[in-house]
């Protein structure tokens, strides 16, 4: 096996572990100690945890196609199989209407009859960035979301877009889902009453919608659209709102000049020939000279050319020549408007269009949680920039909780090739403290901006999982990489530092899969199998282990003689535990590659013990359409005293419940 790379620090102190006697020279076969305490968990900013929420079994899903087959158009609710499944992950929260994919989602477009709902643009994964997505995939709204979620007993946290929406539009949202309708087409704040439009789509009562989120990723240069490449100009734009001039040199984007049609952002339009040709720019509004304040400065006039030719901005091409080239711009829509040949020219047939303009005002993330609250000033609204950046760049400015997205890279191979399932999984282990001590980091951060505890935003993880990346060679990671029973222990290592670290709702990246007809090629890398049938996938099995914790608070744990192991940069085991009257739950992970690491747990005196482990003996196993190799097993323990001896498996999650 080749030499792998040095591996990060492992910051158990950080995670709420204590790791006491670990040592690099500690035998594999020396009987690791775990100590829970009475005390409560203390977090890296000096807090107690809190309680531990339903919420923290929660996943990602995408509005797209029915929600990826999630949703039967037929039956007008989940599809064969889903209910059940969702059940046994215990599923409490899902984020909708998703992440990448909804960067553009418009829920005007989302409501009402099929028939009506008109077309979305999509900002990526499950169709291209900036392409058209059909009406007739646009059958998964908020409406349809609602009874998906009631029918499995959980609640929606939503997404709401911040690329060619407005803090206004995201007031409409929330009046949409939450406001009550009294009968009359009038609304209080003005404009369209769309308490009584959601009446008239079938649901009178309010959905009550607690938890909503602005943006998604923000801070990947693939997702910052019409904001800055300078990432501290960029946290700025995302927080306070702005303006950024559009140009035909970006280098994250093709066609940010160009002119488009529709929901298709993708394809830049030519001329026509045709009378007045109407088309719009990628985003709106679109700023003008006269449009300058103080903030924005100096603001150009757009440049717009048609066959390399500049043309001229009218305010109305009413009083233009059949020869004048001219053009009028619609501001708030981005719309640009050409002649019929009498008032104003005609762009000919082929003839290249572009246009390079200042975008903005935009609003920021305090301009929509300003408007939304007005709506609603019960909800939450997190911001969608969980990094150090944004925690700096609010300072002490008041807001209810960030939006983390844990992630680490993965790639499946290096410069000498294909990554062997071995080097693979210490690759993938390696990584897995890395998101505990980047929760413990904003946890100091926001603490220095908010001294008191009380003021302090709440942390979320709104996504988290592995992103597959290509080797230096091309190398990306295995087929159902993220389903196989490595991936599993990984996965459940980033929940017990979620726990650790206070994050009061988690939601795991995704809910499934696109559906598939040959089993063969069904994704089981998920919450839930694809469909058609939704198998219940070893992750889920993994992570819901934790249910026994829900609702208790997390105490202080105690690792001693915690084993590195020989060729493995990091300690085998990790663990998180709850403490009540009634009784004792540790939720364990041994990340040993290939060594059975034996435990003493000291909890106070149990009178009946028993462990649940989820495990199997391949780490590239994973359940699927043929085998579901990756199973919980429970066993009985005995208590001696204070004290119960167990064994835990090679890459396994387990659950000891102590009852007193």
């Amino acid at each position: 096996m080749r030499k792998r790379t040095a591996a990060i620090a492992i910051a158990l102190v950080a995670a709420g572990l204590t790791p006491g006697a670990a040592s690099a020279g500690a035998r594999p076969d020396d009987r690791v100690g775990i100590r829970v305490d009475n005390a409560p968990l203390v977090m890296a900013d000096g807090v107690p945890a809190p309680k531990i929420a339903p919420e923290i079994f929660g996943a990602n899903a995408r509005w797209i196609d029915d929600e990826l087959g999630a949703w039967d158009p037929a039956t007008h609710g989940p599809a064969a199989g889903f209910t059940a499944a969702a059940e046994a992950a215990r599923l409490k929260l899902i984020r909708y209407p998703g992440g990448t994919v909804a960067n553009f989602f418009d829920f005007k477009k989302a409501i009402g009859p099929l028939a009506r709902r008109g077309c979305q643009t999509s900002g990526g994964f499950a169709a291209v960035r900036f392409g058209n997505l059909a009406g007739a995939r646009n059958g998964f709204g908020p409406d349809e979301e609602e009874k998906l979620v009631s029918a499995i007993g959980a609640t929606t946290m939503v997404m709401v877009p911040s690329i060619n929406q407005t803090a206004q539009d995201a007031a409409d949202y929330v009046e949409y889902m939450n406001s009550p309708s009294d009968g009359t087409a009038t609304n209080p704040a003005g404009g369209v009453d769309w308490a009584e439009v959601r009446a008239a789509n079938g649901h009178a009562a309010p959905y009550g919608i607690k938890v909503w989120e602005y943006g998604n990723e923000p801070f990947l240069d693939g997702q910052r659209y019409w904001r800055d490449q300078d990432l501290q100009t960029r946290v700025t734009q995302f927080i306070e709102g702005g303006w950024s001039r559009q140009t035909a040199a970006s280098t994250t984007y093709q066609d940010d000049d160009g002119l488009f049609s529709g929901c298709d952002l993708v394809n830049r339009k030519t001329g026509t020939g045709t009378a007045h040709q109407t088309y719009r720019t990628r985003y709106n509004p679109i700023a003008l000279p006269a449009d300058a304040t103080p903030a924005s400065g100096p603001i150009a006039e757009p440049v717009l050319t048609v066959g390399g030719v500049r043309w001229t901005r009218v305010d109305s091409l009413a009083g233009s020549g059949p020869a004048d080239q001219v053009y009028e711009i619609g501001k708030a829509d981005g719309t640009i408007t050409f002649g019929d040949g009498t008032h104003g020219a005609i762009p000919a047939a082929g003839a290249g269009l572009g246009i390079e303009y200042t975008t903005g005002r935009q609003d920021g993330f305090l301009d929509f949680v300003r408007a939304m609250k007005a709506v609603d000033p019960a909800i939450t609204v997190c911001a969608g920039w969980g990094k150090p950046e944004f925690v700096d760049a609010m300072g002490n400015r008041p807001y209810d909780c960030v939006g983390i997205h844990s992630y680490t890279d993965q790639a499946g191979g290096d410069a000498d090739g294909a990554f062997d399932s071995t080097e693979l999984y210490q690759q993938l282990m390696n990584a897995s403290d890395v998101p505990t001590d980047e929760l413990a980091d904003l946890r100091r951060r926001i603490a220095q901006h908010f001294p008191d505890a009380r003021e302090r935003p709440v942390l979320t993880v709104t996504e988290y999982g592995t992103i597959s990346r290509n080797g230096p060679t091309g190398v990306s990671t295995p087929n159902n990489f993220a389903a196989m029973q490595m991936h599993n222990v990984y996965e459940t290592t980033m929940l017990i530092g979620q726990i650790a670290n206070g994050v009061r709702l988690s939601i795991n990246s995704n809910l499934n899969g696109g559906p598939n007809a040959d089993p063969a090629k069904r994704d089981w890398g998920n919450i839930l199998a694809s469909p058609p049938g939704f198998g219940i996938t070893g992750r889920s099995m993994s992570l819901t282990l934790a249910a026994g914790m829900i609702g208790a608070a997390p105490r202080k744990v105690t690792v001693t003689g915690n084993p590195v192991l020989a060729g493995q940069n990091y300690t085998a085991v990790v663990a998180a535990a709850t403490r009540t009257k009634e009784g004792a739950r540790l939720l364990v992970v041994n990340r040993s590659l290939d060594k059975t690491v034996p435990i003493t747990v000291d909890a106070g005196a149990a009178r009946s013990a028993r462990q649940t482990t989820v495990t199997d003996e391949d780490i590239t196993a994973y359940n699927n359409d043929q085998a579901q190799p990756v199973q919980p097993t429970t066993r009985t323990l005995a208590p001696k005293g204070r004290t119960v001896d167990a064994e835990l498996p090679p890459h396994s999650a387990s659950l000891i419940e102590l009852t007193y």
